[in-house]
């Protein structure tokens, strides 16, 4: 009896360890199928699978790259964007939590908490964007629009993101939209107002820095790399203050602008402490152009931005079959563009090579394409320069001052309250003053939440 007992255990045994075997093999096979069905025809499918894999954190997007590098590579290339690759782009934003995700392949936190567990495990700092819209949209706010395609691709910046951070984003409020109906079946639709900014955090959540707007690649980068490398300081001493190191970065880009404008005898060539204040009003827009153009060697894109760029612009390579010749003139000069800053409307004006480049260039046939990348590069040197110096310089100051005493939300509420100057408060974001008569009835204004609660 002892003996038939024994069987029976052992056989249940056995049982139990092959039906787990099963399971394990099935739970080991199905992010494979996630994949396949991530990028279904049948949108309820589809949805379903990139949930899963969404869930399964960076790696589930891996899984999804790692199936379909091929068709990420020719997209790169140039391929035409079929029906096909739309599903396969969109599950990529989905799981990875940003639009445009091919160019990038990085993996965004939407949940805080979720993030600093992640930064706990890993070891890294958060860097954690703040926006008006949502950043796996296409319309989202224009800083967080350039930040997808002159950032996140950059070879340099990418690196450092995905070696060195955990990713969060949040929104703010929704991106304003505006869109202008000509009548005949054409529609042009611009999302207008509304800034982002970077904040670079500590796995508990504290401010190490913050970098409000657009910067070039290069100058993101090296803040960046100084924001990492205090915070992992500052945590190896067990008891991590950033106060520190936000009153020696304030000083850092305060001397900088002060020699900035020494340089163009603007301001006393001895390094004086001067305050933000003082810089800003001896900085007229004209000072500000000529700043810029001291900084033209911080703003170049390369291959990898240039290909994202490329791809808003269809006519430049899906022309190329039919004008081959044309193309063969256009390229070199695009090349050049993806490591030479050029001009902008702002007239920050290019050193004297570039701007013969620009001369000899204007014999060829000039696409709108070209112009975008010179405008873009006018762009960044200057957003970089303004945000560095003015707006940063203020925001570290405020942090250094209040450490400890306000959460990140309410920080992030002074920032586009005081700095962007879009409070949260104003519900029209300041597109709507009071004082502006616009001949409309009810001056233009609508609210369907307040028309809505007042029924």
């Amino acid at each position: 009896m002892a003996v038939m007992k024994t069987f029976s255990f052992l056989a249940c045994s056995v049982l139990v360890a092959m039906f787990s075997g099963i399971a394990a093999i099935q739970a080991e096979n199905q992010p494979a199928e996630w994949v396949e069905q991530a990028v279904s025809a049948d949108a309820g499918v589809a949805q379903k699978a990139q949930n899963h894999l969404r869930q399964a954190g960076p790696h589930g997007l891996e899984l999804l790259e790692q199936r379909f590098a091929t068709e990420i590579a020719a997209h790169r290339g140039g391929a035409p964007s079929d029906a096909s690759w739309k599903r396969i782009a969109a599950a990529l934003d989905r799981v990875g939590g940003q639009y445009d995700n091919y160019a990038s392949g990085l993996y965004w936190y939407t949940d805080l908490e979720e993030a600093k567990r992640a930064a706990r495990t890993s070891g890294r700092p958060i860097l954690s964007l703040r926006l008006l819209g949502r950043l796996d949209e296409d319309l989202s706010c224009a800083n967080s629009r350039f930040f997808r395609t002159t950032l996140y691709p950059s070879a340099e910046v990418n690196q450092l993101l995905k070696s060195g951070f955990i990713l969060h984003w949040e929104s703010v409020r929704p991106a304003p939209r505006v869109t202008i109906d000509f009548g005949d079946g054409r529609k042009l639709e611009r999302t207008i107002t509304g800034n982002s900014i970077h904040y670079i955090l500590d796995a508990d959540g504290r401010i190490v820095d913050a970098l409000p707007g657009l910067y070039s690649a290069k100058v993101f980068a090296a803040e960046l790399s100084r924001a990492a490398d205090a915070e992992k300081e500052a945590r190896s001493t067990g008891a991590p203050n950033y106060k520190a190191y936000q009153k020696a970065t304030e000083a850092r880009l305060l001397k900088a602008w002060t020699g900035d404008l020494a340089s163009l005898h603007a301001a006393p060539a001895s390094y004086t402490a001067l305050s933000e204040s003082d810089l800003e009003r001896a900085t007229s827009d004209s000072r500000w152009q000529q700043i810029a153009q001291l900084h033209w060697n911080d703003v170049s894109f390369d291959s990898s931005v240039s290909e994202v760029i490329e791809r808003k612009f269809p006519d430049a390579r899906v022309a190329a079959p039919v004008a081959v010749t044309k193309m063969a003139a256009e390229k070199p000069l695009l090349q050049a563009l993806e490591s030479t800053p050029q001009t902008y409307a702002v007239e920050v004006y290019p050193s004297a090579p570039v701007a013969a480049q620009i001369t000899a260039s204007k014999a060829m046939v000039e696409t709108p394409m070209m112009r975008a990348f010179r405008n873009l590069s006018g762009t960044a040197v200057m957003d970089t320069v303004q945000n560095n110096y003015m707006r940063r310089t203020k925001i570290l100051a405020f942090l250094a001052e209040s450490y400890g005493s306000w959460s990140l939300a309410q920080i992030n509420d002074w920032v586009y309250a005081r700095i962007f100057l879009t409070p949260r408060q104003d519900p029209w974001l300041g597109l709507a003053p009071a004082d502006v008569f616009a001949a409309i009835d009810g001056n233009g204004e609508s609210d369907s939440k307040m028309l809505s609660a007042s029924r």
